[in-house]
């Protein structure tokens, strides 16, 4: 399942591209600084992409790639809640990412629940 990986690191590297060059796409109403936060958040999913990517390279054992998917599966049930905290603060939901993270953390839940089944063989 290493084609999540992949995804998640496409995924992300072309959300983190445009949320920097059009931060008010990703953000409505984001002018100012608010676009400014936007562009560095986006530095912060090209992180997420990172691990991601480094996580797709041959020398990975199998107890890193399994931590690596946690760390992936944690990042997108935080994002999810952060969509619905931001929506009952500052509505609407933007429903868009919470599919996205949805999507995400169930492919990643998945693949962690198929990595920890092979090592107990």
């Amino acid at each position: 399942m290493k084609w999540v990986l992949w995804l998640n690191t496409i995924g992300e590297t072309i959300i983190a591209i445009g949320m920097f060059s059009a931060p008010a796409s990703f953000f409505p109403g984001a002018e100012g600084q608010a676009a400014a936060i936007a562009r560095i958040f986006a530095f912060a999913i090209l992180a997420v992409a990172f691990i991601s990517f480094t996580l797709t390279g041959k020398g990975v054992s199998h107890e890193t790639l399994k931590n690596g998917v946690l760390i992936l599966i944690v990042y997108h049930l935080l994002q999810l809640g952060a969509q619905f905290v931001s929506a009952s603060i500052y509505p609407p939901l933007l429903i868009p990412p919470v599919i996205i993270h949805i999507i995400y953390s169930t492919l990643f839940v998945m693949f962690f629940l198929r990595l920890r089944n092979e090592a107990s063989k």
